[in-house]
């Protein structure tokens, strides 16, 4: 993702694969890279309730965040310092957690499930946790006391 390398439609359709019409989220705009996971409004949806629960719900990507990494640099720019590596690290989880729901629908014909996709992240993030992500942990403290 932070490379701009993962298969979405308009990457394949580029190279003359078989690719979704639309966002398989959504079904309301063309799949980017930015559309994906800033853009779309599950993306939206997704973004705003896993910041929400560490209490950071306000760095959710808008409508107007059209750009998947000027919003993470945006975001990651005006939360403290200590905080900024766990930021960082639930950015990557969500990410890794949005993209496999989104594999999900595209391979296996699920649908889009919000509650479904907040739990492979909240599971994701108690494991990374458990191996000692040390930034995250910095948010999980601080979502618990603020």
């Amino acid at each position: 993702m932070a490379h701009n390398r993962c298969w979405t439609a308009d990457r394949l359709a580029r190279r003359g694969l078989p690719h979704p019409e639309e966002c398989p989220l959504c079904e309301q705009e063309d799949e980017t890279i930015h559309h994906l996971f800033s853009g779309c409004v599950f993306a939206r949806q997704f973004w705003h309730q896993l910041l929400g629960r560490f209490r950071i719900y306000t760095l959710t990507p808008q409508v107007d965040n059209s750009d998947l990494f000027v919003w993470w640099q945006h975001a990651h720019d005006s939360i403290s310092t200590r905080a900024r590596g766990g930021f960082n690290t639930l950015v990557v989880l969500g990410a890794w957690t949005f993209w496999r729901t989104r594999n999900e629908i595209v391979f296996n014909g699920a649908s889009p499930r919000l509650d479904r996709a907040l739990l492979l992240a909240q599971e994701d993030a108690d494991l990374w946790l458990l191996a000692g992500a040390k930034g995250h942990s910095v948010l999980v403290a601080a979502s618990r006391t603020g």
